[in-house]
């Protein structure tokens, strides 16, 4: 039988979670600083700007932060569960002058609060971009950037990558741009020429496909692309004994898709549809199947 735990035990139990914890995070997610080099073209590749805020998960000593601040002239934001790599980091700063458009966050990066990034970027693990990459979806806005050094996402393939070789040595960066929704049935009505139109989406992440109809005869749509919440695509409809192509390109905002409608490369007007809310679906899925964490 277990002989209860005095109370000097107990509270030396409590006293050292934290940095078990913290240990059994730096065994997770060892800590390996970005070249710098390869940080440049990590910010070049999410093209970083003065309007941006970067919150860097895992940052380190907070090389990306500062230059994120120091050459883009971006608001910036760095977490790690580390505290000698927060005060680095801090210090890091000051010594680049930037110390007052960054900040610092002791903190376990699966908890961040990053809904307010227009970039997040990433040197972690495969594993660990898994286990992120649902709340990144679901909770970073469509159109922001998520930019990793060597690591990818599985199934969620990048929107660009590039390399740079550093001492030898080729280092890889994705970037994925966080697209909106735009799974499901949508419906409207064009009035010139008059139709009655309805698309069918399937989408796994920023890749979408489908069919769509015109007062009834359905057909594949063609050349489909969804980059953040900026969908396109072209459609073709028989009018007047002739097969006509349109292309529809909008932004899609919740249920709704709005854009204008071209024929022929010339501007027919505008396009709105409406989308039943109960067939979306989630885009975070791999071969019919959600991924859960």
């Amino acid at each position: 039988m277990l002989k209860k735990m005095t109370p000097v035990l107990i509270l030396l139990s409590l006293c050292l979670a934290p940095f078990l914890q913290a240990q059994e995070r730096h065994l997770d997610v060892p800590y390996v600083p970005t070249k710098y080099p390869v940080v440049d073209e990590m910010l070049k590749l999410a093209n970083v700007q003065k309007s941006d805020l970067l919150i860097d998960l895992g940052c380190g000593d907070g090389r990306i932060v500062v230059s994120a601040a120091q050459k883009c002239g971006a608001r910036a934001i760095g977490v790690d569960i580390d505290p000698d790599r927060i005060q680095e980091s801090q210090e890091n700063a000051a010594k680049a002058g930037v110390k007052d458009h960054v900040k610092f966050i002791q903190g376990d990066l699966f908890q961040a609060d990053v809904h307010e990034a227009s970039v997040v970027s990433l040197y972690l693990l495969t594993s660990v971009n898994l286990k992120l990459r649902p709340r990144l979806i679901r909770e970073l806005a469509p159109g922001t950037r998520v930019v990793s050094h060597n690591f990818g996402m599985d199934a969620w393939k990048p929107d660009k990558s590039s390399s740079v070789t550093v001492d030898e040595i080729s280092h890889d960066v994705f970037l994925w741009i966080i697209p909106a929704n735009a799974s499901g049935t949508w419906k409207w009505t064009m009035t010139e020429p008059k139709a009655n139109w309805e698309l069918n989406l399937e989408q796994l992440f920023q890749q979408i496909s489908g069919s769509i109809s015109v007062n009834g005869p359905s057909a594949a749509i063609k050349d489909a692309v969804l980059s953040g919440d900026k969908i396109k695509f072209t459609a073709e409809r028989q009018l007047n004994g002739k097969t006509v192509s349109f292309v529809f390109e909008g932004v899609v905002r919740g249920h709704t898709i709005a854009g204008k409608t071209m024929q022929d490369g010339k501007e027919l007007g505008e396009w709105k549809a409406s989308r039943n809310p109960s067939t979306q679906k989630d885009i975070d899925v791999e071969s019919g199947r959600e991924i859960r964490y």
